[in-house]
C-alpha cells in the first residue's frame, strides 16, 4: 500500500464581531477548543466588544458529531491522523486570514491572539511561522504545543505580551498538573492568571485582559 496526498481548496469560516475599517486599532484573533464551533464560542467575546476592535474566531476544519452519528456538530484543530498536514494546513488558513484582515485596518492596529483549550497548542504553532507582529498572546485553559521552539519565539516575538490562564476549578486540569506546567515554562516570559471557575472563558478575567 502506497500512501498518496494532493493539495485541494477548500471553504473556510471564521465569524466577527466589531466592525472593520481603517479606525481599527485592535484585531482580536480567537481560537477555539476542541468540539466547540466558532459561531457559539465568538459570543464569550461580546462582553468586550468595543469601538475599534474588531474580533474573529476562526473555526477549525475538522467537523464532526459530538454524540453518535447526529444532533451536536463540533469542530478541532487536529487529530494524531495525518497531524504535520494538518498543522500546515491551519496555519496556512490562519495566515491567510491575517493577510486578507490586517490591510483593512489601521496601519499600527494591534494584534491580539487568543487559544482556548485545544487553541491553545493552535495559535502556539502558527505564532512562530506568522510575519505579522503580535501585541499579545494569550493562552487559555491548555497547554503550549509540546514541539514549540521557545528559542524561535523569543526571536520572532520578544516585545510579545504573554499570558497564561486557568480557572482553579478546570476539569482537565488540576492545581498540581498547573503548577508542573509553570515550572516547565520557567524560562517562557508571561503573567499566570488564575480565576474561580471552570474549563470556560471567564467574563471577569477575559475584561481584565482587554487592555
Amino acid at each position: 500500500m502506497i500512501k498518496h496526498s494532493i493539495k485541494i481548496e477548500k471553504t473556510a469560516y471564521y465569524y466577527s464581531i466589531g466592525e472593520l475599517n481603517k479606525e481599527t486599532n485592535e484585531i482580536w484573533i480567537v481560537c477555539h477548543g476542541y468540539g466547540q464551533l466558532a459561531k457559539y464560542f465568538i459570543k464569550k467575546f461580546e462582553c468586550v466588544e468595543k469601538q475599534n476592535r474588531f474580533i474573529i474566531a476562526p473555526e477549525g476544519f475538522n467537523k464532526f458529531y459530538i454524540n453518535g452519528y447526529s444532533g451536536r456538530v463540533g469542530a478541532n484543530w487536529m487529530t494524531k491522523e495525518q497531524r504535520l498536514d494538518e498543522i500546515d494546513d491551519y496555519c496556512l488558513y490562519l495566515e491567510k486570514l491575517t493577510d486578507l484582515i490586517r490591510p483593512q485596518a489601521h496601519p499600527k492596529c494591534k494584534i491580539k491572539i487568543i487559544g482556548f483549550s485545544q487553541g491553545t497548542a493552535t495559535v502556539s504553532r502558527w505564532i512562530l511561522k506568522t510575519k505579522h507582529k503580535i501585541e499579545t498572546l494569550i493562552l487559555w485553559g491548555g497547554k503550549i504545543a509540546f514541539d514549540f521552539n521557545f528559542s524561535l519565539f523569543k526571536q520572532k516575538h520578544s516585545e510579545t505580551k504573554n499570558y497564561v490562564v486557568f480557572g482553579t476549578k478546570d476539569e482537565f486540569y488540576s492545581q498540581e498538573d498547573i503548577q508542573t506546567y509553570r515550572k516547565e515554562l520557567n524560562d517562557f516570559k508571561t503573567e499566570w492568571i488564575s480565576y474561580s471557575g471552570g474549563h470556560a472563558i471567564d467574563t471577569k478575567t477575559l475584561k481584565l485582559l482587554e487592555n
